[in-house]
């Protein structure tokens, strides 16, 4: 599901860094472990199957899309359920689309809620493509998954479709029922299992994915609709787009909390890459893609943190070798001297030559 109206790219196209940096919103994956614990997962286990070392509070957090293709892997194993994908769909709340949500259930109609759907698609997913078509007397919401380096499962393709049928029910109404559902793969789920949760009973192998709505109730004004509310809504999702498309890299969001955690106590791969949503193999391999690696960056923050305690002359040595969590005053002083070609005390008096307040050293 995503962002434009324009012909869309097939993923077997799409190489290089693209597929890389292809992420997937923290609510979305948790409401994968969500439906997957009411089938009796286990969050743990699916978490560290897919190399999730946890997930974080904030909405904003994005995790890699393999690592989201590893946990649909772990949840539909841990539940043994075949129409897993269908029951995460039907299941999905508003909270896991966040603002999205509500611009789309305010729109004044479900044509405006899809082409708003495909604006701002990226805030949930880059693993698929949305476009709305003309055929056959219909128009489709055709669903195009794509993919990074791990293929999806077939599951994951009918929780895209089963959460668009729930996201219709929203803005239309409980009773909404599309009247076509075509599915490129086979059934792999009881055919009243798909009748039940998706109002009709889709057609399989069919050459896309999609699901079939007469003009009419495209057009139809929505009973919550209300343009000051969307036009809030839609403000805030742009918001939250632009800062997505201008969001540091990798380097610089592991430096900024490597900053943030040292001046707590010493800062560790595993507790950084789990507050970036990330495994700390997959945090080393993105940093390895920038050129740089974790060991590299602790060593920079401490660098700009030393410096910047040097120039406190009220701190001692001792002291900044313990806010820098070294071992001891003597492995302080020889990375000091690694980073400047100066001791501490050296560089001290080069940038404060005035007499000091007396020093425990």
């Amino acid at each position: 599901m995503s962002a434009e109206t324009t012909k869309i790219v097939p993923a077997d196209r799409m190489t290089g860094p693209v597929l890389q940096d292809r992420t997937v919103a923290v609510g979305w994956v948790k409401a994968i472990v969500a439906a997957a614990q009411r089938g009796g997962g286990d969050e743990t286990k699916m978490l560290t199957a897919a190399g999730i070392d946890s997930l974080p509070n904030d909405p904003l957090v994005r995790i890699p899309l393999d690592a989201v293709v590893r946990l649909w892997r772990a949840a539909i194993d841990s539940t043994g359920d075949s129409a897993f994908g269908l029951r995460m769909g039907q299941a999905i709340e508003p909270t896991s689309f966040d603002v999205v949500a509500y611009t789309l259930v305010s729109s004044n109609s479900l044509r405006e809620a899809i082409i708003r759907l495909q604006r701002f698609q990226k805030l949930i997913s880059d693993g698929g493509r949305v476009q709305l078509v003309e055929r056959n007397g219909l128009e489709w919401m055709m669903y195009q998954s794509m993919e990074a380096d791990l293929p999806f499962s077939p599951q994951q393709v009918e929780a895209a479709l089963a959460c668009s049928v729930t996201l219709m029910r929203w803005v239309i109404g409980a009773s909404f029922a599309p009247a076509r559902i075509c599915m490129a793969h086979a059934a792999i789920a009881p055919l009243s299992v798909y009748r039940d949760i998706l109002g009709c009973e889709p057609e399989f192998r069919s050459r896309f994915n999609g699901i079939g709505l007469p003009p009419s109730q495209l057009d139809a004004l929505l009973p919550a609709r209300n343009p000051e509310l969307c036009h809030l809504h839609q403000l805030m999702a742009r918001r939250q787009l632009s800062a997505l498309k201008h969001s540091p890299s990798i380097k610089h969001r592991v430096a900024a909390i490597l900053q943030q955690l040292l001046t707590r106590g010493m800062a560790h791969k595993k507790q950084v890459a789990s507050l970036i949503g990330m495994s700390p193999r997959t945090m080393q391999h993105r940093l390895a893609e920038e050129n740089s690696n974790f060991a590299a960056l602790l060593d920079e923050v401490r660098h700009r943190l030393a410096l910047k305690y040097i120039a406190e002359p009220t701190l001692s040595f001792s002291q900044i070798a313990e806010l820098l969590h070294f071992s001891d005053a003597s492995a302080f002083y020889r990375a000091f001297r690694r980073w400047t070609g100066r001791a501490p005390g050296e560089h001290r008096r080069t940038i404060n030559p005035q007499p000091s307040i007396p020093r425990a050293d």
